[in-house]
């Protein structure tokens, strides 16, 4: 079968640590060409992956138009996910988007809605859907292992936002990111929610900014940052299921912690992804004190890797519980609900 030629938007860390190297590996995967407007990052980036000089671009139409091209990867940041996306879907080419899908829930639906009409494979990057513990507790929540879900309670902490000599990148300006943590953390956690629970029905959100100014990228000169380095927020999902979520890039002490507890009336199951390979369960014997938990070790089960399942669906395959354009407007319809909620002080129906 012929390789898929993938082009990749965007040559930062994301790309150069999580996709290149899976796509390297990927079966039936070839890394067709690269784009990113820093023309070091490209030229470091195309000589470690060997790309040849004609097929690294600085205009990611020029990209989408390369006849090597078969399928898109777009890994910039937010504001510019669906411009590429559309460029994609308008060349009839699949294309994969790193998370979140965009900067509105409006604008994530229109691209949705393309690329359904079009017919085009796609995917949204949710990384953590891919861990063994993750998949395991998507079976045991699919089972009835732990009964109806009563409450949840989740976490994403890191301290990033105090790495030293760390200057105002686009993670920290509203106008390219729109959101801080909410969309760079909470939405691997708010998509995991619904992918193991259930959908989100309301949120009421809190922010707050730890780091207030820093140094601008191009000049030694302090600015303001305008995105959240924090969000927490009470949550209710689709049955009444209580939800209860903290997220941080200011929590010293933690370099990128997710943990998740999910209480059902039979039981409940933890996990934390430091330890991707384990769960822990406990199940209710009926006596009212059963507290101990299991931990389950687990064993590689096979799931193919983030890039090696987006190059499966360009070849039509349908691997189990790939994260979908739509999957990823529900997640943008709840980053919006936590802005608005935030902004307001207020419940928010969703």
């Amino acid at each position: 079968m012929e390789k898929i030629g993938v082009g990749v938007v965007g040559c930062g860390g994301i790309a150069c640590n999580v996709h290149l190297p899976q796509l390297q590996t990927a079966d039936g995967a070839d890394i067709a060409a690269l784009c990113d407007i820093d023309e070091a990052q490209l030229k470091k980036a195309g000589d470690r992956f060997q790309i040849p000089e004609e097929r690294r671009f600085r205009d990611y139409h020029d990209l989408i138009a390369c006849s090597a091209v078969d399928a898109v990867d777009i890994c910039t940041p937010n504001n510019s996910h669906c411009p590429i996306a559309m460029a994609a879907v308008a060349s009839g080419k699949p294309f994969c988007v790193e998370k979140p899908v965009g900067i509105s829930y409006k604008e994530a639906q229109l691209l949705e809605q393309a690329a359904r009409n079009a017919g085009l494979p796609s995917m949204v990057c949710f990384s953590y859907r891919f861990m063994p513990a993750v998949r395991h507790a998507r079976q045991l929540m699919q089972n009835g292992a732990i009964g109806q879900v009563v409450q949840v309670y989740a976490q994403y902490l890191k301290a990033s936002a105090y790495m030293t000599g760390r200057r105002l990148d686009w993670r920290f300006a509203q106008e390219i990111a729109r959101y801080g943590v909410s969309g760079d953390l909470a939405v691997h956690i708010i998509d995991m929610i619904q992918f193991l629970v259930a959908d989100f029905s309301g949120v009421f959100a809190q922010t707050g900014i730890a780091v207030k100014e820093r140094l601008r990228l191009d000049c030694d000169v302090m600015a303001q940052v305008d995105t959240d380095d924090y969000c927490n927020f009470l949550a209710e999902l689709e049955g009444g299921i209580a939800a209860v979520f903290g997220v941080s890039r200011s929590a010293i002490g933690n370099r990128n912690h997710i943990s998740v507890d999910i209480y059902g009336d039979k039981g409940a199951l933890r996990f934390d992804l430091n330890k991707k390979n384990e769960i822990q369960i406990c199940l209710d014997d009926g006596s009212g004190d059963n507290i101990s938990m299991e931990t389950i070790t687990l064993q590689p089960d096979g799931t193919p890797s983030q890039m090696q399942t987006f190059v499966d669906i360009v070849r039509n395959e349908e691997p189990a519980d790939t994260p979908t354009l739509a999957d990823g407007v529900s997640c943008q319809k709840v980053l919006d609900a936590l802005l608005d909620s935030a902004k307001m002080r207020q419940w928010i129906d969703l």
